[in-house]
């Protein structure tokens, strides 16, 4: 991706003049997108305008943060704080917004890092207090004589807002903006530091995520520890606008006849007076990345008082659609749509970034009703978009202030790097921000989407509750509906699985569907997994969706091709393995006395030790605990191999699936679990699998067992998958076995002839005699060329020369430590690894000597 860097106002000019700067549209997108989300620079004193509506962005440095134990900023009068240079809130510490509470206070050092060893055992303090956030700014003379609002974009989680002295208001809710007006309140006296002062309280973060589900993603699991994000996550923003203003613009496509597309456009305008208005709408719709003509609608409107609803239809002839990056190109539209008063001056405008597109889901072939009932496969302007996707364990850092759009840039370059077309954002975690959606509607990579945070726990019953997280989706889909990247939504997270009263969660999500339903014409699915267990006492069919992380918690009981050949799903929505972050970027959480043998920072960070021993032994052969670096890439390599037989299974088994997602992609925090793309963006040898096994174009063998006797004859087969709509002719594949040492065994090059679009096929048989001795590993490469010669494909296999009534026996061994350990400790006490801090008889204790994993030392 490259972007051309905006230029930036330097303060010293905008002391000697206001300078008004257009507010960034997403058609000056060549001149802004470098503008970070997280770290926008001021301005000017002034902030920045569009023609109409005038806008101020408060988001910068010039913020100051300070907290107080719960209610004393109140009694200390805090909102009554004045504009002074050198008033009471001179030595607060500086702040930025967007942002949060714990990035703040590590930058001057009040915190240690929290991703650092176990710091953030010693932050939790900063979750008792409340955080007050104060900002003092001049409201630009231009504003004056409109009606002035100001837009909190998103809070985490609870706060009041003060402008002067008055309490505006008190919103709960991290996905839902909140809007005030503040007309009768700004003075337009102007001071060097700023005439208003802005305060914002932080209620004490929550404490139970369940109570909170939804409306904040959680703050606990298996690669995060219990300290709860807080800050102001969004832009704080003011607007000045005449008589009405447009509140939503949603443009619905549909494809017609030779080219041409309908766009349905819904808009929302409201009146804020108290009598009807009568306006002129004006609508235009352009190509964004590309030169289109223009293309336009005018509606004179009368306006009621409150929010109207108006629809219009303009039609595009010659449309250019949005595809996917493997199945076409990503053509972008932008709707701007103004309001004229009677004077034909504009009242308000607004903008949304859109592509043509037409979505149907269709059922996957070769079910029964009586196994599956529900639509899984994506079709796309008429062509089928497989799903090769990876959960974003996402936002690129849990502390949003610690998040950046170029780390937004480099996850989303490295998912499509990896071959991936599509990204699930699962209940654990947070609807994105606007950049994101952004990223992958000009990527070409399509968003599975949980709409809210709401995954593994037992849902509140009251009525306080739904109708809270109700709202929460309702905004959130309006939001992100324009996006021509989102193609599914869904409910909860494995909330049947784990819930006390799977019934009622069920139900809830259910009834959340036909909430939003009015709103989006997105497929929407309840919960996932549908065909789990609990899901299929439910009334679920039992080929529906499933999550295979079975292989992972099964504690060596199953291998690998135990755990695949025979599974039949229409989607796999989740497939999880761990392994543990490269050598080098350990080193950047893990404390240098503590790196090898691993030190108790390694389990705070969850390193699950046995699982990691049973996976190693299964996929390389060895638990590999001889070193730190032999350790790492064992782990990533189990994890890439495990990931690539399954990944494979699935694909050859298209159209009948449709799709399958790794997990995960990526992780908010520092941790020795998920993710192929490591916490610092270095990809993990795990990622090279695959990218290889998500090849649009893929070459695969077919090996029903990994394990072989020294001389025995393997036998694999040879298939070709294709996601693209192209042919590909005359291709060749040569296929070539490699001993532990990779010397050339044996080679064969066969013909494959044509390879038909969107297609998977079997093509050939291979044999070869095992080489090497029990013990060795042995590989297999294949290469795929065209008629011209040129290479399309290719992809490489580990294979073990073992004995499985040996090895199996032994596989299980290993596992059952970790079953009678996680039976004696509990499955999360990381204690269980470390004798020096459970006690055990005749070890020394952590006081005496530094706690090691015993299977390491």
């Amino acid at each position: 991706m490259k972007y051309k860097i905006k230029s930036y106002i330097s303060y010293i000019m905008s002391l000697l003049a206001v300078l008004l700067i257009s507010q960034p549209t997403l058609a000056q997108k060549d001149k802004d997108i470098a503008n970070d989300y997280f770290r926008q620079d001021e301005q000017s004193d002034y902030g920045t305008q569009n023609d109409n509506p005038l806008t101020y962005d408060l988001s910068g440095h010039l913020w100051k943060i300070q907290g107080a134990l719960p209610g004393r900023g109140l009694e200390e009068k805090i909102p009554e704080i004045s504009y002074d240079h050198m008033g009471d809130a001179l030595n607060w510490a500086p702040a930025h917004v967007p942002g949060d509470v714990f990035t703040d206070l590590w930058r001057i050092g009040r915190i240690d890092d929290p991703h650092f060893g176990r710091n953030s055992t010693r932050a939790k303090w900063v979750n008792e207090y409340e955080w007050w956030y104060l900002r003092t700014f001049n409201v630009p003379k231009e504003m004056k004589g409109k009606k002035v609002e100001i837009t909190l974009e998103g809070v985490d989680y609870a706060y009041d807002v003060f402008l002067n002295g008055e309490l505006l208001g008190s919103h709960e809710g991290m996905f839902t903006s909140a809007s005030f007006d503040i007309t009768h309140l700004i003075s337009f006296e102007h001071k060097r530091r700023g005439r208003n002062v802005l305060t914002i309280r932080l209620h004490p973060a929550p404490r139970r995520y369940s109570q909170v589900a939804g409306r904040k993603p959680a703050w606990h699991g298996d690669y995060w520890v219990d300290l709860v994000p807080t800050g102001i996550w969004k832009p704080v923003k003011l607007e000045a606008y005449e008589d009405a203003k447009v509140k939503d613009i949603y443009v619905q496509t549909k494809l017609g006849k030779k080219s041409s597309a309908d766009l349905d456009i819904q808009l929302e305008v409201e009146n804020p007076g108290k009598t009807e208005k009568i306006v002129d709408i004006e609508i235009d719709i352009q190509g964004e990345n590309f030169k289109s003509k223009s293309y336009t609608a005018t509606i004179k409107q009368k306006l009621a008082p409150g929010i109207n609803e108006i629809k219009t239809n303009i039609r595009v002839p010659d449309a250019k659609l949005w595809y996917p990056w493997d199945l076409g190109d990503q053509n972008l539209y932008l709707a701007k749509v103004s309001l004229k008063g009677s004077k034909d001056n504009i009242l308000h405008a607004d903008s949304k970034l859109f592509g043509i597109r037409e979505i149907e889901m269709t059922m996957n072939p070769g079910y029964t009703k009586d196994e599956v009932e529900n639509p899984w496969t994506v079709m796309i302007n008429g062509k089928r978009h497989f799903m090769r996707s990876g959960t974003w364990g996402g936002p690129p850092d849990i502390f949003f202030g610690r998040a950046s759009n170029e780390k937004y840039e480099e996850f989303v370059r490295l998912a499509k790097a990896g071959n991936m077309n599509n990204l699930r954002i699962f209940g654990w975690h947070p609807t994105e921000i606007p950049y994101f959606y952004e990223l992958c509607n000009r990527e070409g990579i399509t968003v599975w989407q949980d709409i809210l945070p709401i995954a593994s726990l037992s849902l509140p019953k009251s009525e306080e509750f739904k109708e809270a997280i109700f709202s929460e989706a309702i905004s959130v889909v309006k939001d992100l509906r324009n996006n021509p990247c989102m193609v599914i939504l869904e409910g909860g997270e494995e909330i049947l699985m784990t819930a006390s009263d799977p019934v009622h969660n069920l139900n809830l999500m259910k009834e959340l569907g036909e909430v939003v339903r009015p709103y989006s014409n997105l497929h929407y699915v309840p919960v996932s997994p549908l065909s789990d267990h609990i899901g299929k006492k439910l009334g679920f069919k039992s080929k529906e969706s499933i999550h295979a992380n079975g292989l992972f918690y099964s504690e060596g009981r199953r291998n690998t091709e135990q755990f695949f050949n025979g599974q039949d799903y229409a989607a796999v929505a989740e497939l999880a393995i761990s392994s543990c972050p490269n050598v080098e970027s350990i080193k950047k959480f893990i404390p240098e006395d503590e790196l090898w043998p691993p030190g108790p920072s390694w389990g705070h960070h969850w390193t699950d030790f046995d699982t990691f021993r049973t996976l190693n032994f299964e996929i390389v052969g060895s638990q590999a605990t001889g070193s730190m670096q032999e350790f790492v890439d064992a782990t990533q390599i189990a994890q890439g191999v495990i990931f690539q037989y399954g990944i494979e299974y699935y694909r050859r088994r298209k159209p009948k699936s449709s799709a399958i997602c790794i997990c995960h992609y990526i992780t908010f925090a520092p941790d020795m679990k998920w993710g192929i793309v490591d916490y610092y963006q270095q990809p993990k040898i795990s990622y090279n699998y695959v990218k290889n096994a998500f090849q649009p174009l893929l070459v695969s063998l077919q090996h029903d067992r990994r394990r072989w006797l020294p001389g025995e004859q393997l036998e694999g087969k040879i298939w070709v998958v294709n996601d693209f709509y192209k042919e590909v002719k005359g291709c060749t594949v040569d296929v070539v076995f490699l001993d532990d040492k990779k010397k050339e065994v044996s080679r064969e090059s066969i013909k494959l002839g044509n390879i038909g679009p969107d297609s998977s096929k079997e093509y050939a048989t291979v044999n070869c005699k095992v080489p090497g001795n029990l013990g060795d590993q042995f590989h297999v490469e294949l290469e795929m060329r065209d008629k011209s010669g040129e290479v399309v494909s290719v992809n490489d296999y580990l294979l073990l020369v073992g004995d499985e009534k040996v090895d199996l026996p032994r596989l299980r061994e290993i596992g059952q430590e970790a079953i009678d350990k996680k039976e004696k400790y509990g499955p999360h006490n990381y204690f269980r690894y470390f004798e020096g801090l459970n006690g055990t008889r005749g070890v020394k204790q952590a006081d005496e000597l530094m706690p090691r994993v015993k299977e390491f030392e």
